[in-house]
């Protein structure tokens, strides 16, 4: 047992709860709301405290700490704007199921009482409960400083309970600095409840049966399956059944591209040979992801049409969104998932694997990754493609690198095409994809493993959105590869204006009215070493550089402005001036529907043809 001793400041028992839960880092800005909780980590200086430059950022290096870690992350945050400005960066975590701690002040627990139920608590304050309730798993207020323990501890536990998330707790200024009695800390951690549903004896027959009759079954891995132990079972099963896989691009980095079950990415940014593949499944079984509309597309009925389908999901109101398919739902954690269908499939083999395994290889073969993204634009030769871009950079980084992605070009092209390798740590913001996640988010995955390679794949538009934190990298020395794909101005907006008003454009181009900075510049003035490359060549010959320095790089990737990022799922308009959506498998450029269906296995769907202006066969 360890105590604090009677008369310890509420601050000090914070700090000494912290150390206790293993915390060892705080990403902070200093404000009047929460100087008695820096000073009490000063004073003890156990905990670093890296102060970031907007409140935001800070929430997002938590998050890039906690992605690399798998640790709760802290951010620590003043009253009013303070508090306000880490909205993004919490909702942030909250889509993408990240553990973040935010601790925030306010104004003295009289204000915060509010019982005129004013809209402005004191100064500054604010209901921060009330408006974060939505977007954590729990938001609290300390109502006695004596509850200090319990309430962090709680909160801990819940972010990191299934399914992960933030939480928040607002400590009142005068409750920071109140003397309370000694705290106990019990040596063993309180275990969290789940509050699991369990697979039923005839669930499991029926999936157990459906896998054993499947001649072209898929499991779809997400980063629900990122857990340690939950890997090692799900790298069983895969062995086990050889079952090929799809991966979630949040979990593109879980195993290495260059596994032979690996069949590649989905989505409505996807692999065309991996879309084709998921839509002539015969059976599907999903793991640890949510299934957004980029995966499966804006018609759930259509996804993966031919399969019966089984989801493992462990939010029930994910696992309601599918309420009315006749899909498999069961709301299960993905180890339970995992280790029970493991344990009930042993000895069973699907019907024809190596039939459906040689399918597989002809159609990635046909359409290979790469060259389907770069042949479909002609890219003049002052200018590099950012895909290519991608592909050098997966032949140059070191290993065990992590890899942080903005949106625009870093998202789209990198997520596509970056290779993974054992050992990668490739992530971005999936389901918000706010612009400015890239740069604060590779701050914190530095903090938590200083001795990978740090690459930020950013955008002219999207590093303008936490610029500020670049200050951080001269600060603290950190020798990040920072490359910025200039296309000059936000691309994926223009294709939007360009598809939907008729090519006017505002705001989404330098002659639109949207302008940038001088990018040689901005690295003179932090401090960064700067390369602008405008071919492949120019970028693999400075690579070498790039990896033996220890400074930190700024390499600026010379795009063309009319690049678009193919191969996507498009909409085309037909001979009637319809608007019309090709299904997942038909993606943008359209190839010739016989290609399209003899790949598929069928006659394609109506929409296809209505895309093509062809007529749909009768019979």
């Amino acid at each position: 047992m360890s105590a604090l001793g009677s008369n310890t400041l509420c601050s000090d028992a914070l700090v000494d709860i912290l150390k206790y839960l293993e915390v060892e880092i705080i990403f902070s800005i200093t404000g009047a709301g929460n100087l008695a909780i820096l000073d009490a980590l000063t004073r003890d200086a156990s905990i670093k405290i890296v102060y970031s430059h907007h409140e935001q950022a800070a929430v997002m290096e938590a998050q890039g700490y906690s992605r690399v870690t798998g640790k709760i992350g802290v951010a620590l945050v003043t009253t009013g704007g303070g508090t306000s400005n880490t909205l993004t960066g919490l909702l942030s975590a909250y889509l993408d199921s990240i553990p973040i701690l935010l601790i925030s002040g306010n104004e003295s627990s009289y204000h915060c009482q509010n019982e005129n139920h004013l809209r402005a608590y004191g100064v500054q304050g604010f209901d921060s409960n009330k408006v974060f309730e939505s977007v954590t798993k729990k938001s609290v207020r300390l109502d006695y400083p004596e509850n200090i323990k319990v309430l962090i501890k709680s909160l801990v536990a819940i972010a990191l309970s299934d399914r992960k998330g933030p939480v928040h707790i607002d400590i009142p200024l005068d409750f920071q600095r109140k003397k309370i009695d000694a705290i106990i800390f019990p040596e063993e951690d309180e275990e969290h409840s789940s509050n699991l549903v369990k697979l039923n004896d005839r669930s499991i027959s029926e999936l157990v049966s459906n896998l054993a009759k499947a001649e072209s079954p898929i499991l779809y891995i997400g980063n629900g399956c990122r857990d340690p132990k939950t890997l090692v079972v799900l790298t069983k099963l895969i062995s086990e059944l050889q079952l090929p896989f799809i991966l979630s691009w949040s979990a593109i980095d879980l195993y290495p591209d260059s596994h032979p079950l690996n069949i590649g990415r989905s989505g409505i940014y996807g692999e065309r040979a991996t879309n084709i593949l998921l839509q002539r499944a015969d059976l599907l079984i999903c793991i640890g992801t949510r299934l957004s509309i980029p995966q499966i597309g804006y018609n759930k009925l259509d996804f993966a049409r031919k399969a019966k389908k089984w989801i493992f999901e462990i939010d029930e109101s994910e696992c309601h969104k599918f309420d009315g398919l006749g899909w498999n739902v069961c709301k299960l954690d993905a180890f339970s998932a995992i280790t029970t269908i493991l344990e009930k499939t042993m000895g069973v083999n699907y019907k024809n694997s190596g039939t459906w395994r040689d399918v597989i290889e002809e159609v990635k073969n046909v359409f290979p990754k790469l060259q389907t993204a770069i042949a479909t634009q002609d890219i003049g030769d002052e200018y590099i493609h950012s895909v290519s871009a991608i592909q050098v950079i997966n032949e140059m980084k070191l290993p065990n690198s992590t890899i942080v992605t903005d949106v625009g070009a870093g998202l789209l092209s990198g997520h596509y095409a970056l290779e993974s390798h054992e050992g990668d740590r490739i992530f971005t913001s999936q389901g918000l994809g706010e612009m400015g996640f890239g740069l604060p988010a590779a701050i914190g995955a530095y903090f938590a493993d200083k001795e990978r390679q740090l690459i930020c794949l950013n955008t002219d538009g999207g590093i303008m959105f936490n610029l500020q934190e670049l200050q951080l990298i001269k600060e603290h020395s950190i020798p990040i590869k920072l490359f910025i794909f200039n296309n000059l101005g936000y691309s994926m907006i223009k294709i939007s204006q360009e598809n939907l008003f008729d090519k006017r454009l505002s705001g989404s181009t330098v002659q639109s009215g949207i302008s940038f900075p001088s990018f040689k510049d901005l690295a003179h003035t932090f401090s960064l070493n700067y390369f602008a490359v405008s071919s492949i060549d120019q970028l693999r010959q400075l690579f070498p550089t790039i990896n033996s320095g220890t400074s930190a790089v700024l390499i600026e990737i010379v795009m063309d402005p009319t690049q678009r990022y193919l191969p996507r799922l498009g909409t085309s308009k037909t001979s009637s001036g319809d608007l019309v959506s090709p299904p997942l498998e038909d993606l943008d450029p359209l190839i010739n529907i016989e290609t399209l269906e003899k790949y598929l296995g069928y006659r394609a769907h109506i929409d296809s043809y209505r895309a093509r202006n062809v007529e749909f066969p009768s019979g």
